[in-house]
């Protein structure tokens, strides 16, 4: 007697489930709550879908192309991961010697409401996307790049079933442009450039493609080109996304971003003439800025800026303006970000080290060296290795302070290190 085989898609249906720890039943909800509202009031009971999915699982019958797009969407997968190839359009359609029927015009409305892209889908990726992107700073950067990767994924997979209007394709890529460039912003953090900056070529072809805004990736791009020392590219980067944006505390941030790498060229003239542009657009903006979302460009994040770029062309009084103007926005009631507030205290300390004033360094940052592990991001650390070139310096050589708050940075920087490589592994 022959032995019947599982053929290989229900052996896939079956085991995706599975590795997501869902029961029959659960996949049953899944599939219903993954279809529109006018498809989903159509949809037999949570306990007849369960019945079919235990016989695809077992290989009794194949999905139909409604169920098979519902399960696209909930895997997040292409529908050809799932089920392999598609039928060819010519076994699909067979020549007609007649007009179309009234059946024909019903079965396509049908495919139209049943296999695009639901509207509940897009909303749930876009909410996600931005309540990811507003919570950017209060969230240890591993555990925000987990759920923006999973967003990412779930677009991606949309996108590749190929089963969208091409309107909702414009819209899925402008959502990946926005998850690729995060993403990006967020890897940078984590001291992998190299996939930072892939990452945000990649979030500038989504957006070229969707034809919206790319300022979200070249700011992407121009802060992970500084991080791996190419100065020139980042100001450029900066520039371009300057150029293509609009009003918004974005296109303040490009500016801010174009002055601070013309500052680490040496070209203060330069410098001061981007961080000029940067104060000029965000005191242009009509609305105050949450301080919050990984685009915004709060008062604190611009003190952070001009102070990067002035202890760099050597006014650290200016700095210290900008590290008053930074505490002050916080006393005032606003959001406080672990790491600006990390990087003001290191800023704040090298301007007083230019001063001579070790002391006030001391005070600065000791303040900031027990910031908790997951916050002690790439730009925090890189930052303090600044201050660390600073302190060796010889006139500091023979100080008890220096050699104390050298191993203070050595330690946190290493527990820094630490973390990263566990949430890695």
């Amino acid at each position: 007697m022959a032995i019947f085989e599982v053929p290989d898609w229900a052996v896939r249906l079956r085991d995706e489930r599975k590795a997501r720890l869902w029961s029959q039943k659960n996949m049953a909800v899944r599939l219903i709550s993954a279809a529109d509202n006018r498809t989903r009031n159509g949809l037999p009971s949570v306990e007849s879908v369960q019945r079919y999915v235990r016989g695809w699982e077992n290989g009794d019958h194949r999905p139909s192309d409604l169920y098979a797009s519902l399960y696209c969407r909930v895997f997040g997968l292409t529908y050809k991961a799932l089920f392999g190839e598609p039928p060819k359009a010519g076994e699909l359609v067979q020549a007609r010697s007649s007009a179309p029927t009234l059946s024909d015009a019903a079965s396509l409305m049908s495919w139209l409401t049943s296999t695009n892209t639901s509207r509940e889908a897009l909303d749930h990726i876009t909410e996600t996307s931005l309540r990811l992107a507003e919570n950017h700073t209060q969230m240890p950067a591993s555990e925000a790049l987990h759920e923006v990767t999973r967003l990412h994924d779930q677009a991606q997979g949309l996108l590749r079933s190929g089963r969208q209007k091409l309107r909702q394709t414009r819209e899925l890529y402008k959502l990946d442009a926005d998850l690729l460039a995060h993403a990006s912003v967020l890897l940078g953090d984590l001291n992998q450039d190299r996939t930072a900056m892939a990452l945000g070529k990649a979030a500038l072809m989504c957006a070229q493609e969707a034809a919206t805004s790319e300022a979200a990736a070249w700011a992407a791009m121009s802060k992970t080109a500084r991080w791996q020392g190419m100065y020139q590219e980042s100001a450029e980067f900066a520039r371009r996304g300057f150029k293509s944006s609009a009003p918004s505390p974005l296109r303040a941030m490009l500016a801010s971003y174009e002055a601070r790498a013309a500052g680490l060229l040496g070209d203060v003239h330069h410098a001061r003439e981007a961080l000029a542009r940067a104060e000029a657009a965000a005191e242009a903006l009509d609305e105050p800025d949450t301080g919050v979302s990984v685009w915004s460009f709060p008062r604190p994040r611009q003190a952070l800026l001009t102070i990067s770029v002035t202890t760099r062309i050597g006014e650290p009084e200016a700095s210290l303006r900008a590290v008053a103007a930074a505490d002050a926005a916080w006393q005032a009631g606003l959001a406080r970000s672990p790491g600006t507030w990390a990087q003001i205290r290191v800023g704040a300390g090298i301007a007083y080290l230019m001063r001579g004033e070790l002391d006030g360094t001391m005070n600065e940052v000791t303040a900031m060296l027990d910031l908790a592990p997951e916050f002690r991001m790439a730009t925090v650390t890189r930052y303090l290795d600044d201050l660390a070139v600073r302190l060796r310096q010889r006139k500091f050589r023979n100080s008890r302070d220096a050699t104390e708050l050298l191993a203070g940075i050595e330690e946190f920087n290493a527990s820094a290190l630490l973390a990263n490589s566990q949430e890695e592994a």
